[in-house]
C-alpha cells in the first residue's frame, strides 16, 4: 500500500538537461545556517537484490538531528488516509474510445491484470501494479523502500521525522494528473518497461546523473503542463519549507532523485536562494 505514494516518481518524471555532479548527496550550508544540512536523492523503491544505502549517505544521516521525507510513509495517520483511497473510480474511462479502451484491456491482460481490477480498486492501484511489474524482481514481495529503509536504520533512530507535503495532497496530485488517456499512451508507447526500469536501478546506484537523467527524460510521457505540476511546482513550495527546518538544527532530506535535478530543481533552488550545495562523492 505504501508503493502507492511512489509509482509516480519512477516512470514520469522530467528533467530539465543540465550538467550533473554524479552523487545522489549533497552537504547544504551557508547562508546563516548554524550547522550543515543533507540532501539525497532516493529511488523510492528497489529489487532486494538491487538494493543498497551508501556508507556515506548512513554517514551523513548520523550528524543529522532530524529528518525530512516528501511524506511519512510510516505514520498511521497517512496508512490511514492511504486506506481510504483505494475505491474505485466508476468513470475513469468515461470518455476514451473504443478502441483506445480495448488497447489497454489487452495490455493489461498481457500483464496478467485482470479488465475487472478497475472495479475493484482505485486507478493509483493498478498503475502501482504496473510499475511494480517493471522492476521484475524475483520476488515481488521482497521489494525494498528507500524510505522506510532509511528510517530502519541505527543512525536514524529516535530521531523525528519531518513531511515536506501530505499524503491528501500525493494522492490528490495523482488524481489529477493521472488519465485514462495517460494509461493507453504508457501502454502504446515504445519504452519496454523492464528494459528502461532496469537501466534506471542501475544508473540510480551507480551514481549516474546524467545517464538517470537521459533516461527519465526519454520515457516521460506526461504533457509539460503535468510534469511541471509533478516536478517544479513542488520543488518550488518545498523551497518554502526547508530553510526554517535548517535553522532549526542540522536536517537530513531525503526526496525521490528526480526532484534534485535541472534549472527547477532542488539543488539549483537552494543555490538561487544563497545556499552552497556540496557534492559528497565519498
Amino acid at each position: 500500500m505504501k508503493q502507492l505514494l511512489t509509482i509516480f516518481y519512477l516512470l514520469l518524471a522530467g528533467f530539465s538537461a543540465v550538467a550533473q555532479d554524479n552523487t545522489l548527496l549533497w552537504k547544504i550550508s551557508g547562508n546563516g545556517l548554524k550547522t550543515e544540512s543533507y540532501l539525497f536523492g532516493t529511488l523510492h523503491m528497489a529489487c532486494s537484490a538491487d538494493f543498497q544505502i551508501a556508507e556515506k549517505v548512513k554517514g551523513a544521516l548520523a550528524k543529522a538531528e532530524r529528518i525530512a521525507f516528501e511524506v511519512d510513509l510510516m505514520k498511521k495517520e497517512n496508512i490511514a488516509l492511504i486506506q481510504s483511497h483505494l475505491k474505485p473510480a466508476p468513470h475513469f474511462f468515461d470518455g476514451l474510445d473504443a478502441r483506445k479502451k480495448q488497447a489497454v484491456d489487452s495490455a493489461l491482460l498481457a500483464n496478467g491484470i485482470p479488465v475487472t481490477i478497475f472495479d475493484q480498486v482505485s486507478p493509483s492501484v493498478v498503475v502501482s501494479l504496473i510499475t511494480i511489474k517493471g522492476f521484475d524482481c524475483a520476488d515481488v514481495g521482497d521489494m525494498r523502500m528507500m524510505e522506510v529503509e532509511l528510517a530502519k536504520l541505527k543512525e536514524a533512530q529516535g530521531k523525528p521525522i519531518a513531511e515536506l507535503e501530505s499524503v491528501t495532497f500525493q494522492m490528490g496530485l495523482l488524481d489529477s494528473l493521472f488519465s485514462a488517456e495517460d494509461l493507453y499512451t504508457y501502454f502504446t508507447g515504445e519504452v519496454d518497461a523492464k528494459a528502461m526500469t532496469k537501466d534506471m536501478v542501475a544508473a540510480y546506484f551507480a551514481e549516474d546523473l546524467n545517464k538517470l537523467e537521459e533516461i527519465m527524460f526519454n520515457a516521460a510521457y506526461l504533457s509539460p503542463e503535468k510534469q511541471n505540476q509533478l516536478l517544479s511546482i513542488r520543488n518550488h513550495n518545498w523551497l518554502k519549507r526547508m530553510p526554517d527546518m535548517m535553522a532549526d538544527g542540522a536536517c537530513f532530506f531525503a526526496v525521490g532523485a528526480g526532484h534534485l535535478l535541472g534549472r527547477n530543481g532542488v539543488i539549483q533552488l537552494l543555490r538561487d536562494e544563497g545556499y552552497t550545495l556540496t557534492p559528497i562523492k565519498d
